[in-house]
């Protein structure tokens, strides 16, 4: 049996959303499939495991503590990009995003530095954009940020805007994915909220990973979920 190793990088100090849904989404899900899945954590003054993981996942925080985090994660920098270069797939939510991108401009002009990761630098605009979202049939979810996103190329968005209940969300481009870095400022369940990206990852790291009659409720409910989102932002 094939076994799934996943890092939750400061699940108590990035854990606004409730975004550890999503390690428990890839986890369901991998395990439905015949995996054996082990999560391990690693908080603020922690060390990285010796073992590298299939997958790092990184949620999001308050202002504070992602800076907290900013300053902690760059120490691991080349271990990290070592990692992905092995084949480590990243996963990053709400400012886990701010963490691995090239640097976040706070509003006094000071930049944070990122890991890199991404090909976008991320801006504090104090404008805080919040609400519902839709951004296909298959991704829809919940915003909340005050993040202008500034791209190097726009190729590697996860996806725009279509419809939301904030007018200023409309048209707003969403997130990064090349395969092996995803992020997104949809925040909180937004794996178990929109699966196809669950398989999309899992099938990254493991080729042989399918989608199976076993995960069906789960799709079935998520669905239902991204269509009442639809719904009350409007058809």
């Amino acid at each position: 049996m094939a076994s799934l190793n996943i890092l939750h990088l400061y699940p108590n100090t990035l854990h606004l959303n409730g975004e550890a849904g999503n390690v428990l989404a890839l986890k369901r899900r991998a395990e439905l499939a015949g995996f054996k899945v082990l999560v391990k954590f690693a908080e603020i003054g922690e060390t990285l495991p010796k073992v590298r993981p299939h997958l790092v996942f990184i949620g999001s925080g308050t202002s504070q503590a992602t800076l907290t985090a900013a300053e902690h994660i760059i120490k691991f920098d080349r271990e990290l990009h070592g990692w992905v270069k092995q084949g480590t797939k990243v996963l990053a939510v709400g400012t886990g995003f701010d963490l691995i991108s090239q640097g976040l401009i706070l509003p006094d002009g000071t930049t944070v530095n990122g890991l890199g990761m991404t090909n976008t630098t991320h801006r504090v605009t104090g404008n805080h954009l919040v609400g519902e979202v839709v951004v296909d049939a298959d991704f829809a979810g919940f915003i909340n940020s005050d993040r202008e996103i500034i791209r190097g190329d726009d190729a590697f968005a996860l996806g725009r805007v279509q419809r939301s209940d904030e007018v200023s969300l409309v048209g707003y481009l969403d997130g990064y994915s090349d395969g092996k870095v995803w992020a997104t400022n949809v925040q909180g369940p937004f794996l178990p909220m929109n699966p196809s990206f669950a398989d999309e990852i899992l099938a990254a790291i493991f080729p042989t990973y399918v989608n199976t009659d076993s995960s069906r409720t789960l799709d079935s409910l998520a669905a239902k979920a991204r269509k009442a989102i639809s719904i009350r932002v409007g058809n």
